[in-house]
Parts: structure tokens; C-alpha cells; sequence
């Protein structure tokens, strides 16, 4: 993968009277628009626990070099904080945040709305996605118990985590089609 941007030219880019020399990702734009237009171009793919893109790339495509098109599939800018991380990476994320396992566990994040009852008894709906609510709202009489729930940091961070497993991967029958079309984007740029 670190040969993907090498072909990318750079452009300068002043900030606090200092001039520095960026990688222009701004053609990614042009893969994405031309890759989204076939849906069935794409297969959903869940990371297991530990497992590397470039492992997937291997696998899926034969060859790990090709592990630039699933970052480019997924429009990742930094595949390093953008794919799950194991649970020995998570736990000391979660603990260098939050100061310790505990306080992510007992701390509250956020409070939800996850389901409308009529009475006690009667449940009228199940919200999807919940709808998050008030501190206020959590603690008054107006909502039973059944309708809210405390998300802890913790929650919230193993949600943000497990949601980083669902990635696409382009189908293997469209990646010379992908290459000719980098090829012709970085032509393109060489150009312009």
C-alpha cells in the first residue's frame, strides 16, 4: 500500500507562513465516482478479529499489493485507524482515554431512547437506530424504564470498533477494470 499515493502528485500548501509539500488525495474523488455506479460491482466482507487488509487482499485477489483497492473501495484515508483494532490494541485505547477499564465502564457516554411503550405492558415500537436523549429526559418520570438505556463509554467505543469490520471489496472480476481506471486517472494528472 505505501506505493498507492506515490503516483499522486503533490501539491503546495501554505498554513502559518510555512509551505508544505501534500500528497494531493483529492483523485480519489474520480475512482469513487466512477466505482459507485454499479452496486453489484461490490461483496460485503467482515474483518475478523486480528485480520489485516493486505491478508484480505491476499486472499481475495491473490496478491497483498493489491490491498490499495480495498482502501480505495472503502475510501479510507488512514487504513490504520480505520479498521477495527484487536482487543489488546482496544483495551489499551480505551484505557489511555479514559484514564482506566473502569471509568469506561462506568462513565456515561450518552443516554438512549430504544423503544415507545404504550403502558407497562404494551410496547407500541422498538427505535432503530435509537434516538438519543437527554441527561434531563433519562431522569424524569416520562419515559419508563423499558424505553431508555445508559450507553457507557465503553459501549460506545466497542460499538465505533465493531462497526470498522463491515468493509467492501471490489468483485474480483472488475479489478482490471479498477487498475486501467487508476491508470488512466493518474495519466490524467501527469497531464494536467
Amino acid at each position: 500500500m505505501s506505493n498507492f499515493f506515490s503516483n499522486y502528485k503533490t501539491v503546495d500548501y501554505k498554513l502559518f507562513d510555512k509551505t508544505f509539500n501534500l500528497t494531493n488525495i483529492t483523485l480519489r474523488f474520480k475512482f469513487k465516482q466512477n466505482l459507485s455506479k454499479n452496486i453489484y460491482n461490490f461483496y460485503d466482507y467482515v474483518l475478523s478479529e486480528g485480520e489485516r487488509l493486505d491478508q484480505v487482499a491476499d486472499m481475495y485477489y491473490g496478491d497483498s499489493k493489491y490491498v490499495w483497492v480495498i482502501v480505495l473501495v472503502n475510501d479510507m484515508i488512514d487504513p490504520q485507524f480505520q479498521i477495527p483494532r484487536t482487543y489488546e490494541e482496544f483495551r489499551k485505547y480505551v484505557e489511555n482515554k479514559y484514564g482506566s477499564w473502569e471509568n469506561a465502564l462506568n462513565g456515561v457516554h450518552h443516554y438512549e431512547r430504544v423503544s415507545v411503550y404504550k403502558d407497562s405492558l404494551t410496547k407500541v415500537a422498538d427505535i432503530n437506530p435509537p434516538l438519543i436523549i437527554s441527561e434531563e429526559l433519562y431522569n424524569s418520570d416520562n419515559l419508563l424504564p423499558e424505553e431508555k438505556k445508559q450507553i457507557s463509554y465503553l459501549e460506545y467505543e466497542e460499538k465505533l470498533n465493531e462497526n470498522k469490520r463491515s468493509i467492501k471489496l471490489l468483485d474480483i472480476n472488475q479489478l482490471n477494470l479498477i487498475i486501467e481506471l487508476v491508470e488512466s486517472v493518474f495519466e490524467w494528472a501527469q497531464i494536467g
